[in-house]
């Protein structure tokens, strides 16, 4: 059996590729979702291995493929789904074309939802599995640390939104893009919220203080913090300062 095969819950399995960084976490989690037929969720990056291991776990599995579907168009995520789709031959899912929000796919498992979840990236989603009360939350939270949100396709409003959307459904399990599986997701949305909130109570402080760009107000947030975090938090930072313009705060 493939080592990086787990079987998560019945007819649900994921792959971990071998991409672990900073911003991937332990790397990106693939799912396979089936009973007999299933769909591939975020194939992951174009990492010839990864491939192969994807391939070998439906073949050790005896299972066939419905459809690949890629939640959101980053290359960790999407990088080898145009390839496997047509080595498969079945199709390729994302936003837009063919999925929208409220749309329904049907599995020989059970039927999964789609929610349009901005934020990360305006072409996200999640899929939610109601039956179980298990959400695929991609990049919407991660099992281990934050997510990041950076202008101009990242958009701090919408991805509070998307938060409480999500938290609004109760989920009982996450099974997100990086990181391990999260069984209490209603109490993580709201630490995800509240994070949010909590640094944007920080950089309205910082303004009061006279501070007035992204990377000073970065800098003193962050100051304890290596240049290259500073940098990213910066990005982070105009988020922020994005949605308080959009409310009409500064």
């Amino acid at each position: 059996m493939n080592r990086s095969l787990t079987r998560v819950f019945p007819h649900t399995w994921r792959l971990v590729a071998d991409n672990p960084s900073p911003l991937t976490g332990p790397g990106t989690n693939t799912y396979l979702v089936g009973r007999e037929k299933v769909l591939i969720i975020d194939p992951g990056p174009d990492l010839l291995h990864h491939v192969e291991n994807i391939l070998a776990a439906l073949e050790t599995l005896g299972l066939a493929t419905q459809a690949v579907l890629v939640t959101h168009p980053h290359p960790d995520h999407e990088g080898c789904a145009e390839a496997l789709a047509h080595r498969l031959a079945v199709p390729l899912l994302r936003f837009g074309a063919a999925l929208q929000d409220g749309d329904l796919i049907d599995l020989d498992c059970g039927q999964l939802v789609v929610y349009h979840t901005p934020g990360h990236i305006h072409a996200h989603i999640s899929l939610w599995w109601p039956d179980r009360r298990l959400l695929f939350a991609a990049d919407l939270v991660a099992g281990q640390g934050t997510i990041l949100v950076i202008p101009p396709d990242g958009d701090m409003a919408a991805y509070l939104a998307s938060l409480a959307a999500m938290q609004a459904l109760q989920p009982a399990v996450i099974l997100p893009g990086h990181g391990p599986m999260i069984d209490t997701p209603v109490e993580l949305l709201q630490q995800y919220i509240d994070h949010r909130l909590a640094r944007e109570q920080q950089v309205l402080d910082r303004l009061a203080q006279g501070l007035a760009t992204p990377e000073t107000i970065a800098n003193a947030i962050y100051a304890d913090q290596s240049p290259e975090v500073r940098r990213i938090a910066a990005l982070q930072v105009e988020a922020h300062l994005q949605k308080l313009r959009q409310e009409n705060r500064l």
